[in-house]
């Protein structure tokens, strides 16, 4: 089991890296173009549109990188760590569905699940975190 949550860890750690700063982009509504990285981020894996749990995997990541991307940075490094890990949770959730859906590791099915439990009580945490500390509720 750790050497399996040792490897889905270095995968999202290879994934982020990748990935530009979210400070460090413009605050536009169309996040995702023009953006330098990710083309090569999401092309690098080859074409996977005939195997769907390859595909609903990516999908999954581009959709967590939008949400993330969409998000203002607001220079508060507690509100943008709540706003972003919540978005990033978010993902997490997605990816463990579909291993739940696609996987056939018993170990990893079992992580699948675990991640699930653990991440949407972690996204309940931040959501009642942002709604006291939150200017602007419509940040979530």
């Amino acid at each position: 089991m750790k050497n399996s949550f040792t490897r889905l860890t270095l995968a999202l750690c290879v994934v982020f890296a990748a990935a530009p700063a979210p400070a460090q982009q413009p605050q536009d509504t169309k996040p995702m173009q023009g953006m330098p990285g990710h083309q090569s981020m999401m092309g690098q894996h080859g074409d996977m549109s005939n195997n769907p749990g390859a595909k609903a995997i990516m999908d999954s990541m581009r959709q967590m990188q939008q949400g993330m991307m969409a998000k203002p940075m607001t220079g508060d490094a507690d509100q943008d760590f709540a706003t972003m890990m919540r978005e990033h949770h978010k993902g997490a959730i997605e990816m463990a569905r579909v291993e739940l859906e696609h996987g056939k590791d018993p170990e990893m099915k079992s992580l699948a699940q675990k991640v699930i439990e653990d991440q949407s009580r972690e996204i309940k945490q931040l959501d009642e975190w942002l709604e006291q500390h939150s200017s602007t509720s419509g940040q979530k």
